[in-house]
Parts: C-alpha cells; sequence; structure tokens
C-alpha cells in the first residue's frame, strides 16, 4: 500500500472513530470522557449500549460565532501488549478551505450527520444549540469496514483562536473508549 493511501485510510479512520459514528454491532463504547469550556459552550455526551450495539448522543450549547482559528488535535491509540499506544495523530485547522476541499471525509460524515441531527463540520459555527441522536454508522459504510478488531481509544480536542491573539484557547476535549470485535 502506497503512503498517500494509507495517509488517507488513516485520516478517514481517525475522523470517524472521533465523531463515534461507527457505532454498530460490532463495537462497543467503554467510556467516555470530556469537558468543554463554558466560555464556548456546554456539552453534553451520552452513550447508549443497546443489544445492536452503542450510539451516541450529543447536545452542546455554543455561545459564540466562530468562523476562524478553529483547530482540532486528533490522536488515534491502540491497546498492544496491555498498554495503550499511539498509533497516529493529525492536527488541522478546521476553517482553512484550502485544507478542507482536499479532505474527501467531511462530506461523507456531513452526509451521515444530517441523518441524525444539525450538527455539521462546515465553517462558521454559528451560535446555538446543537444535537445528535443515537449517532451511528451502518455496518456497510465504507469508513467502518476500514477499522480492524481491537480495544482503542480516540483524543480529540478543539481549541480556538482569536484573531490578532497569540495564544489558543481550549473549547473541548473529547475521549472515546471502545471495543471492535
Amino acid at each position: 500500500m502506497s503512503n498517500s493511501s494509507q495517509t488517507w485510510m488513516w485520516k478517514n479512520v481517525i475522523i470517524l472513530v472521533v465523531f463515534a459514528c461507527v457505532i454498530t454491532g460490532k463495537i462497543m463504547i467503554t467510556k467516555v470522557d470530556y469537558e468543554s469550556n463554558p466560555d464556548y459552550l456546554t456539552m453534553k455526551v451520552q452513550v447508549n449500549n443497546e443489544t445492536e450495539g452503542s450510539t451516541v448522543d450529543v447536545d452542546g450549547s455554543l455561545f459564540l460565532n466562530v468562523a476562524q482559528g478553529v483547530f482540532v488535535n486528533i490522536e488515534l491509540d491502540s491497546k498492544m501488549d496491555g498498554e495503550y499506544m499511539t498509533m497516529i495523530g493529525t492536527n488541522k485547522e478546521l476553517c482553512n478551505m484550502e485544507e478542507a476541499g482536499m479532505d474527501p471525509v467531511v462530506p461523507l460524515l456531513n452526509e451521515e450527520l444530517e441523518k441524525f441531527g444539525n450538527l455539521s463540520f462546515n465553517c462558521p459555527f454559528s451560535k446555538g444549540y446543537y444535537r445528535v441522536r443515537k449517532f451511528r454508522m451502518s455496518n456497510d459504510h465504507m469508513l467502518v469496514k476500514m477499522v480492524p478488531p481491537g480495544e482503542y481509544i480516540v483524543k480529540m480536542d478543539l481549541q480556538h483562536q482569536q484573531p490578532d491573539a497569540t495564544d489558543k484557547v481550549l473549547v473541548f476535549k473529547l475521549s472515546f473508549f471502545f471495543e471492535i470485535s
């Protein structure tokens, strides 16, 4: 497999798992840790472990309009020999139109997200209430087929850098612990 094919595959896997949208009968979320910055938003994440697998509900209220300076850091850890090891990580500016146009995953995830609520990965992010209910993807979705069996943690943090600021402020952190069988 070429290096660019591996990079494309891992980008798909990371984004897929981070948003917990691969939840099917084969995947069970065992734990979710999250925190949000009350100056930006309130957020609640709930896992629903059902007989078919896990689904995710997300409720959030964004208090500001944000059109630039939104950065995401994503890390995928896999359990090997009893310890979690980072398999891959990435970071990017979400509102950068040049980067967003080259990413084939965002349109696929937006299509799925729209089936479950009003959350989107498109900038700008307008203040208001966002929700997702029983979020999951079907077993035959191409992104789901790429995730091998095992134990994983996906960690994501979102940061915002105000115009003319030098520091980034944490907006939220989210970690999904899950098993794929």
